[in-house]
C-alpha cells in the first residue's frame, strides 16, 4: 500500500491559472504583501530560472487572503501543480509526463484510488489492462522509484480535477508539465477545431449509422476528441511510437473504444465498409514531415478508399492548394486531382495554429470519383478563404458547400454556393497558378447577367450624358494573387520610405505647388483621414539627406494594410511614399491586364485584418478592353471631379445666401427661378 506524501510545486503562472487571475495580478500580490501580516508564500526551490511555490501554501494564502476569484483553491491546487523534484524525481521531463498519463489510464479503466496499491500490484493491475503493451504498461514500469511519488500526485491531481478525464486534459495543456518536442507547434485552435467537426459531423450524415471515424496517423487525438461524439466507433494505426500510445491512453480515459487499424511498414491499410478518414498533417508523431511525405500518406488513404469511404485531410496550403513545391510532390498532387476523389479543395485563413499563427492552412475533403461523369468533364470544389475570419456562420455555411460537393451533377447545380465555384479537374492539372487561383470570397462577384448588366449600364450612362457603349463580351477575365503577379513580373513592389519626424512638414496652406516641397502620402492620406497634399518634404532636404529615397510614379498604386487594407492611384506622380504604405507598380511594358484602378479598387474592397498583402486577390482585365476600360475610367474620373469642383460651389453658394439674407445685406429676386424640392 503506497501512502506516501508528496509536495506539489506551482510557477507563477500556474498560481494566476488556479486563482483564475491574469499573470501580473500574481506579481503584484507578491511584492504589495511583502511588508504585511500576510505575506505571499516565499519559493521553496528554482528550476531552470523559475521560482517554485508549494502548492498547499498557495491555496491557504489564496483562502486566508481571499485574494482571487477561486474560493475552492485549497482544494483545486493540485490541479495546477507538479510534484517536488526533490522526492525523488530528477525533473518532470518527457518520461515522467507519459507515466503520469499512463497512471491516469489506469486509474480511469480501474475506477478506484491508485494509492491503496503496492508498487507490485499496481504493475499487475497495468498488465491485466494492458495485456499487449499497447498503451500504459511500459510507461508505468519505466517510473521506477519515483511510482510512490506519482501515484498519490495522480491521486490528487484527479480529486482536484474532478476526474481523469479532466485531469489527463490539464495535463496536455499545461506547458509546465509537457514536453513533448514539437508537438505544441501542432495544436489546432479552436475554430479549426470547430471545422473539423461540423465538415466529419455533416459528411457522416450521408453514410450509414455504422460509419467509423479512422485515423490512419494515430496521432490526431484532438481531432478525435473533438469529433466523437455518442458511440461512433474509432480506428487508430497500430504504430507503437510514444504519440500513437498516448493517444490510445488519451481515448481510454474518455472511454471511446478504439479498434486497432492495422499500418504496414510501406504506410498501406484496409477499411471496409462506410467511413470517414480524419488526418492532420504533418501529424503529431512526424512534425518534420515534407510535402512528398505528406502527399504520399494522402494517397495511401485514396488508394485504399472504397465509394463507401469519405475523408477530410487538414495540412499546410503550401501542400495542399499552393505554388512552389518541389516537382515531385507536384506529380503526387497531380496523381491526386486525377483520381477524381478530390471533391473539395479550400484554402484557410492564419491563425488556425496556435504555435505557427501566420502559417496557412488547406483542407480537402475526398469521396467517390465521379462515375458517372466523362473524365474530362470531372470537377472540384474550390474555395479561397484567407480573407474571411472563421466565425460560427462561415464555418456553417462552408460545411454547407462541402457537404454539397459530394453530392451528384444535379444536386450541384441546385446549391447556391457561398464561398465556392466549381472548377474542371482538368484545368487544375493544366494551371502553373494555385489551385484556388480566380476564386475570392472578397471581392463580390458580379453575379448579374451579360443582359441585365448592359442594361443598367446604359440606362446611368444615358442618366450622366456619360459617351459609353457596352456589349456582349467574348473574352474571359482572369483573376491572379499579388505574389502570382509579381513572380511573373507584372507588378512591381516598391518599399515605403522611412522618414524623420521633423522633416515632415505638417498643415501646408492650400495653393501650395510643387515649389513649396514634394507631396508626401502616408497611411492616412491613403485611408483618406487626411488631405493629400497637406504634409510635405522639403525638396532639398529629401535629396541630400535621403540618397536611397523613391518617388512614385503616374499610375502607382499606393496601399497600406492597417487598419484596414486601402489604396489610392497616384496619377500624378513624384510623390513620397512614408512606411508603412507601400507602393505597387504595374509593368507597363507587359501589365497582364492590370489596370491601376481595378487594382485599387479590389484592394478596397479587402475586409479589415487582410494584412497578408501577397495574397490578395486582383482582378484583371481582358487584354482587347484595356486601353478602352483605363479611357472610360479615366473619363469617369474627370466627371467625379467636376461633380465634386460643382458641390463645393454650390455649398459656398448656399453659405453667401444665408448669411447675406439673414444680415440683411442682400435680397433675393421674388421672380427666382426655382428647381424641384427638398
Amino acid at each position: 500500500m503506497m501512502t506516501t506524501d508528496t509536495s506539489l510545486l506551482m510557477t507563477m503562472s500556474d498560481i494566476a491559472g488556479l486563482a483564475q487571475v491574469q499573470r501580473p495580478v500574481v506579481s503584484v500580490w507578491r511584492s504589495r504583501s511583502a511588508g504585511t501580516d500576510t505575506p505571499f508564500p516565499a519559493p521553496v526551490s528554482r528550476q531552470r530560472g523559475v521560482d517554485l511555490f508549494d502548492a498547499d501554501q498557495v491555496g491557504s494564502w489564496l483562502e486566508r487572503t481571499g485574494r482571487g476569484n477561486n474560493r475552492e483553491a485549497t482544494a483545486d491546487a493540485a490541479a495546477y501543480a507538479v510534484p517536488d523534484p526533490s522526492r525523488g524525481l530528477d525533473e518532470f521531463d518527457e518520461q515522467t509526463f507519459r507515466g503520469v498519463t499512463a497512471l491516469l489510464a489506469l486509474r480511469a479503466a480501474s475506477d478506484h484510488a491508485l494509492n491503496t496499491l503496492t508498487a507490485a500490484e499496481l504493475v499487475d493491475l497495468a498488465d491485466e489492462y494492458d495485456p499487449d503493451d499497447d498503451l500504459l504498461l511500459r510507461e508505468i514500469e519505466a517510473l521506477g522509484d519515483t511510482l510512490p511519488v506519482l501515484v498519490a500526485y495522480v491521486d490528487s491531481l484527479v480529486e482536484a480535477a474532478f476526474g481523469p478525464a479532466p485531469a489527463f486534459e490539464r495535463m496536455l495543456t499545461d506547458r509546465f508539465k509537457r514536453n513533448l518536442a514539437g508537438e505544441g507547434d501542432l495544436t489546432l485552435s479552436r475554430a479549426a477545431l470547430d471545422l473539423m467537426t461540423e465538415t466529419v459531423a455533416a459528411l457522416r450524415l450521408t453514410q450509414p449509422a455504422d460509419s467509423v471515424l479512422v485515423d490512419p496517423t494515430g496521432s490526431a487525438s484532438d481531432l478525435l476528441i473533438a469529433i466523437h461524439q455518442g458511440e461512433v466507433p474509432v480506428m487508430t494505426a497500430n504504430v507503437d511510437s510514444p504519440t500513437a500510445r498516448l493517444q490510445r491512453r488519451r481515448l481510454m480515459v474518455h472511454g471511446i473504444v478504439r479498434t486497432e487499424l492495422q499500418v504496414l511498414p510501406s504506410g498501406a491499410f484496409s477499411v471496409t465498409g462506410a467511413a470517414v478518414h480524419v488526418a492532420q498533417y504533418p501529424s503529431a508523431a512526424r512534425p518534420t514531415m515534407t510535402p512528398e511525405q505528406i502527399l504520399s500518406d494522402i494517397e495511401q488513404s485514396v488508394l485504399q478508399m472504397t465509394d463507401e469511404q469519405l475523408a477530410v485531410v487538414l495540412a499546410p496550403a503550401s501542400v495542399l492548394s499552393d505554388i512552389g513545391i518541389s516537382r515531385d510532390a507536384e506529380q503526387l498532387r497531380s496523381t491526386l486531382l486525377r483520381s477524381g476523389r478530390v471533391r473539395a479543395i479550400v484554402r484557410l485563413p492564419a491563425g488556425l495554429l496556435t504555435g505557427k499563427p501566420q502559417q496557412l492552412q488547406a483542407l480537402w475533403v475526398l469521396g467517390g470519383a465521379h462515375t458517372a461523369v466523362a473524365l474530362a468533364d470531372r470537377y472540384a470544389m474550390v474555395a479561397d478563404l484567407v480573407a474571411t475570419p472563421l466565425n460560427e456562420a462561415a464555418i456553417d455555411a462552408l460545411v454547407s458547400d462541402l457537404a454539397a460537393s459530394l453530392g451528384s451533377q444535379r444536386m450541384v447545380r441546385a446549391h447556391a454556393f457561398r464561398f465556392a465555384r466549381l472548377v474542371l479537374t482538368r484545368s487544375l492539372l493544366a494551371s502553373r497558378r494555385s489551385l484556388v487561383a480566380g476564386v475570392s470570397t472578397v471581392i463580390p462577384a458580379r453575379d448579374q447577367p451579360a443582359a441585365a448588366l448592359a442594361v443598367s449600364i446604359d440606362r446611368l450612362a444615358a442618366l450622366l450624358h456619360a459617351d459609353l457603349a457596352v456589349e456582349a463580351a467574348s473574352e474571359q477575365a482572369t483573376t491572379s494573387t499579388v505574389h502570382e503577379l509579381l513572380s511573373a513580373g507584372h507588378l512591381r513592389y516598391i518599399p515605403g520610405n522611412r522618414i524623420a519626424a521633423e522633416d515632415v512638414i505638417d498643415d501646408v496652406i492650400a495653393g501650395v505647388t510643387d515649389a513649396d516641397g514634394i507631396r508626401l502620402i502616408g497611411p492616412a492620406e491613403v485611408a483618406a483621414t487626411a488631405q493629400l497634399g497637406h504634409r510635405r518634404i522639403d525638396r532639398l532636404r529629401f535629396a541630400a539627406k535621403y540618397l536611397a529615397g523613391r518617388v512614385t510614379e503616374p499610375g502607382d498604386v499606393v496601399f497600406c494594410t492597417s487598419p484596414r487594407p486601402a489604396a489610392m492611384v497616384d496619377a500624378e506622380g513624384t510623390s513620397v511614399v512614408l512606411f508603412p504604405a507601400r507602393i505597387l507598380r504595374i509593368e507597363q511594358a507587359d501589365p497582364n491586364g492590370l489596370l491601376d484602378a481595378v487594382l485599387a479598387a479590389d484592394i478596397a474592397a479587402l475586409p479589415p485584418g487582410h494584412r497578408r498583402w501577397r495574397a490578395w486577390p486582383v482582378r484583371q482585365v481582358a487584354l482587347k478592353q484595356l486601353v478602352a476600360l483605363g479611357d472610360a475610367l479615366t473619363s469617369l474620373r474627370w466627371e467625379q471631379k467636376r461633380a465634386r469642383e460643382r458641390l463645393g460651389q454650390l455649398d459656398q453658394l448656399t453659405d453667401l445666401l444665408m448669411a447675406g439674407v439673414t444680415a440683411g445685406t442682400i435680397t433675393l429676386a421674388s421672380d427666382a427661378p426655382s428647381k424641384g424640392t427638398t
